[in-house]
């Protein structure tokens, strides 16, 4: 019989008769020693139960109990992690908020909770929309720090020398200056009409995040080029000056566009971008008959000479055709505060009102890094 299936007291009475066991000549020492070890587990097992059993029962007595699992705890992660700020469930309640629309227990739980932060689902809509396509913000060199920045800027970079191993060196006057970065606000006040609340929610998520971030993004995209640097940012247009010669007032020649390939430096090269209007590119440029072989057009996404040609109707600088050519990563970019959304409701009309804002400034650092020619 196995010890698991004897009580305790044959358990007991085997350990008696183990000790009268070993005393006899022919006794299996080993064997026993085994088996009184066997008992004592077991023994001390039950005992064990028992002692549990009985603390049980006079909690239970009193009023309280063993809690195997606590299923409300476990709900309640369950739900927190179904509204965290980065889910799909807690952007719907984020929208329905700002819409007016009505909200469950979890759904207004988990806007209390994150303080009603902009889900993160939106944010990296906003910022896909806002950098990735844009003509000029795509390509820049654009940073998130959100106080203000310095970056260096070279006002004067000497070549290095060669020289004899050991010969003295001769100091460079090098000088570097900064450029400062501080916030300009670019926002935009969306107003639509009630009847948006008859609209799915993933509809009016994104029609609210195009609509505010493609504004936003056609400002800065502009300034980049344009800016005055006057609450905006400073454009390539306010840092490299005009060159002396002219384009070809008559239309623009091949020999034009080699000699603007000719007046940037050789290590922008790689990077060089055109720029230029519509009406200069499609009206002049692509007229020209000897480029055929040197505009390569995939889609609306035009090379010519191996560089891609941005469009921008913004390069008409003071009445005047313009055509920049260069490098975007020279120029900077820091976006201070991410675009964020803010509703608000019209006191006269039942109109809602939707505000985005963000923060940003920018600047060229390296002014050698474009070109500009205008029409005479």
């Amino acid at each position: 019989m196995e010890f698991k299936d004897m009580t305790i007291e044959q358990l007991e009475e085997r350990k008696a008769a183990i000790l009268t066991e070993i005393d006899a000549p022919e006794a299996d020492l080993d064997a026993l020693e085994e088996e009184a070890r066997g008992i004592n587990a077991e023994l001390g097992s039950r005992k064990a139960a028992e002692a549990e059993k009985a603390e049980l029962r006079a909690q239970v007595a009193q009023g309280a109990g063993k809690v195997i699992k606590d299923f409300r705890e476990e709900e309640a992660r369950k739900e927190t992690k179904m509204y965290g700020v980065e889910t799909l469930e807690y952007r719907n309640a984020w929208v329905k908020n700002i819409v007016g629309r009505e909200l469950n227990t979890e759904e207004r739980a988990a806007l209390t909770s994150a303080a009603a932060v902009i889900p993160t689902m939106t944010v990296n809509a906003v910022w896909d929309r806002l950098v990735k396509p844009a003509e000029l913000l795509g390509r820049v060199d654009v940073t998130q720090f959100p106080s203000y920045v310095r970056f260096p800027k070279a006002t004067t970079v000497n070549a290095a020398t060669a020289q004899a191993v050991g010969a003295t060196i001769t100091e460079s006057s090098d000088a570097v200056g900064y450029a400062d970065l501080v916030p300009n606000e670019y926002v935009k006040l969306l107003t639509v009409g009630a009847d948006i609340d008859h609209m799915a929610i993933d509809a009016i998520h994104d029609w609210i995040v195009n609509n505010l971030t493609d504004s936003i993004r056609y400002a800065i995209n502009k300034d980049i080029l344009v800016g005055t640097g006057t609450n905006s940012l400073k454009g390539i247009t306010v840092s490299v000056s005009a060159s002396a010669t002219a384009l070809t007032a008559a239309g623009v020649t091949k020999k034009d566009l080699m000699t603007i390939m000719a007046a940037l430096g050789a290590q922008y090269h790689s990077g060089a971008v055109w720029i230029m209007t519509p009406e200069l590119f499609y009206g002049e440029v692509m007229q020209i008959t000897s480029l055929n072989d040197y505009i390569i057009n995939e889609g609306f996404q035009y090379r010519l000479f191996g560089h891609d040609v941005i469009l921008m109707s913004e390069a008409l600088v003071s009445s005047k055709e313009t055509i920049f050519f260069g490098d975007p990563k020279a120029y900077k970019v820091n976006i201070f505060k991410a675009l964020e959304v803010k509703p608000f409701e019209s006191a006269t009309t039942t109109n809602l009102q939707f505000r985005g804002a963000t923060l940003a400034d920018g600047e060229l650092l390296d002014a050698a890094a474009f070109v500009r020619f205008a029409k005479a």
